[in-house]
């Protein structure tokens, strides 16, 4: 304290010499020689706020078992950690931090039957939470920021306030309406109560269907999660109090209240963010993988996925209807001997936010591999080049995260907005909102599309040094932009976006592996 009251008189005569120093000399006299620490505070806010040290729990149980038709596995778990903050047993409650997590995971696998499979899992976590109305974040900033000799954290009662029931919170005024932050006065005033749970439940469902063809498999998944929470605070003003007019032979001195309107005796109550969000997922796959005459393996897989997300609490029309995607992709592949290479995938999607007519969009992509090294022709040079590989692609991509937004089909319309407004009346004070367009209507957005081509090569010296070389090229087309070029004479509010953008890269990748 002592230091910091030279450094800030220091630092204030090197920027003005002529100025009013912060702490005079008989402060800072008195505060070494350790007078009244209410009237001369220097006050260690960490040593006054916070503990050493914090006892913290942990417990966990597993069990599992099963046979050849059932297996299950259930997982729980409890940690309970403690803040390190003190609490000031003249208050009611209690504002140091207690966190509490609760876990719990059941798995559940049965055969139906030797074809058919049964997957159920299910996973919760609960926390609840109360601590400071800042948090500890905030609040370790705050002792690290407040001045150790502005003013103590709090006055004793003497015989003069002994009526008083409240905490004497020290303070000064920062401005002429302001006072300055009291991290003690921060910590104890009050707690906030925090809750958050999450359930997630899966049903998976898979069949083998060698009784139709070998090698061909299904397999279904419908999984939903919920999340919730919610925050309540619990708090009451504090009261300041600054002291003047010390006594030093009898060492008194007097204490001001600085906001008698402005402390509460009584606990206030606030409402804090309600978050609630479902999402549902369901998913559907067919594969097929066989090989035939040991030369010949074919392999294809189709999956639909369909995803609904919701929020309650959105703050608008747009963002409380559901999420929603869905799409079908699929893989085909074919492999001769281990030489020659061959796959083709797709994706058939479809966003939300575009028009109905340009909502789906259509994505594929083909390969093609050579595997020179296992022809017959390339053992004699394997001693040398032990691996060599040919490989090219290409495919298209979409992406619908373009602009912002929602659905970008539609137009935004603030149907009232002050600044386009008129006023009426005898005396122009009745006053009606006007109408403004942040977004036009476009049923022409589309997604943004991404061309890409690869070629590589693959190779292995002396069964040592892999070596990958790869040229690719890219163009992107659709790129969602502004029109720049609309001529005012149009009369349009804003300038309205569409899939104007290009752009196209090109580059090397290259690998080596010892």
């Amino acid at each position: 304290p002592i230091t910091y009251m030279r450094l800030h008189n220091e630092a204030v005569k090197t920027r003005n010499p002529l100025g009013a120093l912060p702490y005079t000399q008989e402060k800072i006299a008195n505060t070494i020689a350790g007078a009244n620490p209410y009237m001369y505070p220097a006050t260690d806010w960490y040593a006054l706020m916070l503990n050493d040290a914090v006892a913290n729990q942990r417990y966990n149980l597993n069990l599992s078992g099963g046979g050849t038709v059932a297996r299950y596995y259930i997982a729980a778990t409890f940690n309970q950690d403690h803040g390190l903050m003190k609490v000031d047993k003249r208050n009611n409650f209690n504002n140091n931090i207690d966190l509490k997590r609760y876990a719990i995971r059941s798995n559940v696998n049965i055969n139906v039957t030797k074809k058919t499979k049964v997957n159920v899992r299910l996973y919760t976590t609960i926390e609840d939470y109360t601590g400071p109305i800042d948090g500890g974040t905030t609040l370790y900033n705050k002792i690290m920021q407040t001045s150790p000799v502005g003013f103590p954290a709090f006055y004793p009662q003497t015989k003069d306030t002994e009526h008083i029931q409240h905490i004497m919170f020290g303070n000064t005024y920062a401005t002429e309406s302001e006072f300055y932050i009291n991290p003690y006065a921060d910590m104890v005033k009050g707690y906030r109560d925090q809750s958050s749970s999450m359930i997630l439940a899966q049903f998976e469902l898979s069949q083998d269907l060698d009784f139709i063809t070998k090698g061909l498999k299904a397999r279904a998944l419908f999984s939903t999660t919920r999340n919730s929470s919610f925050d309540v605070s619990r708090y009451y003003n504090p009261f300041y109090y600054l002291a003047s007019n010390y006594n030093s032979l009898d060492d008194t001195y007097k204490l001001t209240e600085l906001n008698p309107e402005g402390g509460t005796e009584y606990l206030g109550y606030n409402e804090g963010t309600k978050n609630i969000s479902t999402n549902t997922y369901v998913e559907a796959a067919v594969s097929y993988d066989r090989t035939f005459k040991e030369k010949h393996a074919i392999s294809g897989m189709l999956i639909y996925t369909l995803r609904n997300e919701l929020h309650a609490n959105a703050s608008s029309l747009q963002l409380s209807l559901p999420y929603r995607n869905m799409g079908l992709s699929g893989r085909f592949t074919y492999a001769y001997n281990n030489r020659y290479f061959a796959e083709f995938n797709f994706g058939y999607n479809g966003s939300e936010r575009f028009h109905k007519s340009k909502r789906f969009g259509f994505f594929p992509s083909a390969g093609l591999a050579w595997v020179v090294s296992n022809e017959s022709f390339w053992d004699p040079f394997k001693d040398v080049v032990s691996k060599l590989k040919l490989r090219a692609s290409y495919g298209i991509v979409g992406n619908d995260a373009i602009g912002s937004g929602r659905f970008l089909y539609l137009s935004d319309i603030n149907m009232n907005d002050s600044k386009y407004g008129a006023n009426f009346g005898y005396n122009y004070d009745y006053h009606r909102d006007g109408i403004s367009v942040k977004r036009y209507s476009d049923p022409e957005i589309t997604w943004e599309k991404s061309a890409k081509t690869n070629f590589a090569l693959e190779f292995t010296l002396f069964n040592d040094l892999n070596v990958t070389a790869e040229y690719y090229t890219e163009r992107r087309k659709s790129i969602l932009q502004q029109r720049t070029s609309i001529p005012a004479s149009m009369g349009l509010w804003v300038q309205p976006y569409a899939n104007l953008g290009e752009a196209k890269g090109h580059g090397v990748d290259l690998s080596l592996i010892h």
